[in-house]
């Protein structure tokens, strides 16, 4: 450690990116790891594709290997310093280790009033990690429209969608429509159907809106919600629509109807070839309408769309099955 300090201070070092093995090890805690480095002013930053954990999947979390490098380079992020991939300073495509084999989720998030930003990412740490290989895409905060790292899309073999009313620049939303057009699948959560609608206003100059997301890619048709949304209103009541062994609704225990603090979005019609799995009802008003269901969208891949999602949604035994059955279904052959 004395010895790599000395070589970064003699040189006049102070910008370092830090490669090897172990991430949870050396890389990490060693006296040159990125943990000191940090911690003594250095500009330090993690390549978090030139690296690899030390970690038996037979152990707690009981995740893939690979998921377990993807946990540590999450808590780096979080507690220790910035990290990069090797594309982003030598071009080409970030390094994918032979074995991993995970099918790459991509969940694109912007939206403010149901906190996705939190519960997606931890639903994905329960839930998703120990198969799949997830990615982020946040919108800015200060910039809304723009979103970071977007480019992961082009890599993606499922984009999950919950936006609310963005326009991105056109270059950003492209990577959105090659995904689609490409027949790949799309997971909606509540917001996603007027992800990128700004109810026929202009988008700003060099971006762009896509009014008819929700009709083409999920068959749907969001015209608002039912109003329901204050404290002292009534309850959004939702049940089964689908035949007791409809797979994406397995270990669910849907008996009846279930109250939900989601108010229900005036969702109907449904677009013909669409399968509704769930429906919902605001006390007396009509009409009823759909609350989950399948499609096959315009570039002719799996669609899946809820206008459940708030948080307390998050909290729910039923809701967390139907979500994590919605993405096998969506990334099976």
């Amino acid at each position: 450690g004395a010895e790599t300090w000395s070589i970064l201070e003699h040189n006049d070092i102070n910008h370092v990116m830090l490669v090897g093995v172990h991430t949870n090890m050396c890389v990490l805690g060693r006296p040159f790891g990125l943990r000191q480095l940090s911690r003594h002013g250095k500009d330090v930053v993690l390549v978090r594709d030139l690296t690899d954990t030390m970690y038996n999947p037979a152990m707690p979390p009981y995740i893939n290997h690979f998921s377990g490098t993807d946990l540590i380079v999450e808590h780096i992020e979080q507690h220790v310093c910035p990290t990069i991939s090797s594309e982003q300073v030598l071009g080409g495509k970030p390094l994918r280790f032979r074995l991993d084999r995970r099918p790459h989720i991509v969940i694109m998030i912007g939206e403010q009033e149901y906190l996705t930003r939190v519960t997606l990412p931890e639903f994905a740490r329960q839930q998703l990690y120990a198969d799949y290989r997830v990615s982020y895409v946040f919108a800015d905060s200060e910039n809304p429209n723009y979103f970071h790292d977007i480019d992961q899309i082009a890599d993606a073999d499922l984009l999950i969608v919950s936006v609310r009313r963005r326009t991105p620049p056109v270059a950003q939303l492209k990577f959105v429509r090659d995904h689609i057009d490409a027949g790949k699948p799309v997971l909606g959560l509540r917001t996603a159907s007027h992800a990128f609608s700004l109810r026929n206003n202009s988008p700003p100059s060099g971006h762009t809106s896509w009014e008819s997301f929700d009709g083409e890619v999920f068959g749907g048709n969001y015209q608002g919600h039912h109003g329901n949304k204050e404290k002292d209103d009534e309850r959004t009541l939702v049940w089964r629509s689908s035949p007791p062994d409809a797979p994406l609704l397995a270990g669910t225990n849907l008996q009846g109807e279930t109250p939900t603090t989601s108010w229900l979005y005036k969702t109907s019609p449904l677009r013909p070839g669409t399968n509704v799995l769930m429906m919902g009802r605001v006390g007396q008003r009509q009409p009823h309408e759909p609350v989950s269901w399948t499609y096959v969208h315009q570039g002719g891949g799996r669609s899946f769309y809820t206008s459940l999602g708030h948080p307390d949604d998050f909290q729910n035994a039923d809701f967390i099955a139907m979500l994590k059955n919605a993405v096998d279904w969506c990334v099976a052959p």
